[in-house]
């Protein structure tokens, strides 16, 4: 998004840092770079993460992201199915940027794309991005019940009151966030090639490359009413505690030529490989995590299509429960009406009778 597109560069790795940090303002070269221009803040190097609170003071809260998501712990609650509308790029005219920034490969995205439905306002795309590991090293940032997997995507938008991604960083509700957890499988995954295959166009820090417009929506899981849901952060600093997280139960698959692209493709300034771009987990403190779904399935594996169909099964099961519940319950209650109506007519039937018998005294003939 001049000095919006800039922003953007800079705080691509999850999201955008804002104007201010710890009282004092901050400065493009600050976000992540020395005098020298060379970064320093970066998630390559794990041993920094543990001094970003030094230099930004939101870094060392209470609400930061990523987390390891516990499926014993989160709350199963009624949340709204995720509705993405105007992801369907094909018809648009206008190219899309991809870009390499140094920290994360990232595609801008118009802000005609919104999801609203299941937050309480309306939200606008700003750009997607993803994290990864290296060779046999999974990269996710979030984990699930400890388990990390090999890539995860991030959709970023920002709160349509806000007007702008840089405007809405630093606002508690500022920025909602769509994660998908990439896994490998089998096939090539048509979609995420319509990204890969532009990954050597833009292999050097500071490349970028415009690629054809395309469905936004295949990027994302089958079904999206299946998710967890917290508050958080940016995952890089300055850590503003301003994202809605939205993290998917079911993954996507990918081929595993197509997660090697994206593990030795890239590369950073001085032509080191771009890898292991994840912030570790970040604890909870306290706070709640909800899944839009059932999780009495404690031991189903995440993203695995047997443990949806178990849920479903499991949904269809307790609903024919239910309707064979009512038919009892109806049939009973209409045995029991039919037996005591059957009782009162027998019982007027009865009284009936006897009204109408004539006494009659007993009388003796005697034939002469």
């Amino acid at each position: 998004m001049g000095n919006t597109l800039l922003f953007i560069l800079v705080v691509s790795q999850v999201l955008l840092p804002g104007p201010t940090v710890a009282g004092k303002t901050v400065t493009q070269r600050q976000i992540g770079e020395d005098e020298s221009g060379e970064n320093k803040k970066s998630h390559e190097h794990n041993k920094d993460q543990n001094q970003w609170s030094m230099d930004y003071e939101d870094c060392g809260k209470t609400a930061q992201s990523p987390i390891d998501i516990m499926t014993g712990l989160s709350l199963s609650t009624a949340l709204l199915s995720i509705k993405p509308e105007g992801y369907d790029l094909r018809d648009q005219e206008k190219k899309l940027t991809l870009l390499n920034n140094g920290h994360t490969v990232q595609l801008n995205l118009p802000d005609s794309m919104t999801i609203h439905d299941s937050f309480e306002q309306l939200y606008r795309a700003a750009q997607l991005h993803f994290h990864w590991g290296s060779k046999g090293e999974p990269g996710s940032e979030h984990m699930v019940d400890g388990k990390r997997f090999p890539a995860e995507i991030h959709v970023v938008h920002f709160a349509d009151k806000y007007g702008s991604l840089k405007e809405a960083a630093n606002k508690s509700d500022g920025l909602a966030v769509l994660g998908v957890f990439l896994e490998v499988g089998s096939r090539t995954n048509p979609f995420y090639e319509k990204l890969f295959s532009y990954l050597q166009a833009v292999s050097e820090e500071g490349d970028q490359h415009e690629i054809p417009p395309f469905d936004i929506r295949g990027l994302l899981p089958d079904h999206l009413e299946r998710y967890f849901r917290y508050n958080g952060s940016l995952t890089t600093p300055p850590c503003f505690q301003s994202v809605t997280w939205t993290v998917f139960n079911n993954t996507i698959q990918i081929s595993q030529d197509q997660l090697s692209q994206l593990e030795n493709t890239l590369k950073m300034k001085h032509q080191q490989i771009l890898s292991q771009n994840f912030r570790v987990p970040q604890s909870l403190h306290g706070r709640k995590v909800l899944a839009s779904f059932n999780l009495s399935f404690k031991t189903r594996r995440m993203g695995d299509p047997g443990a949806e169909a178990q849920d479903e099964l499991s949904s269809r099961g307790n609903t024919l429960a239910i309707i064979f519940g009512c038919l009892f319950g109806i049939t009973l209650l209409a045995f029991i009406i039919y037996v005591m109506h059957h009782r009162k007519m027998n019982q007027r039937s009865k009284k009936e009778t006897h009204s109408n018998v004539i006494y009659k005294a007993a009388t003796s003939t005697e034939e002469a």
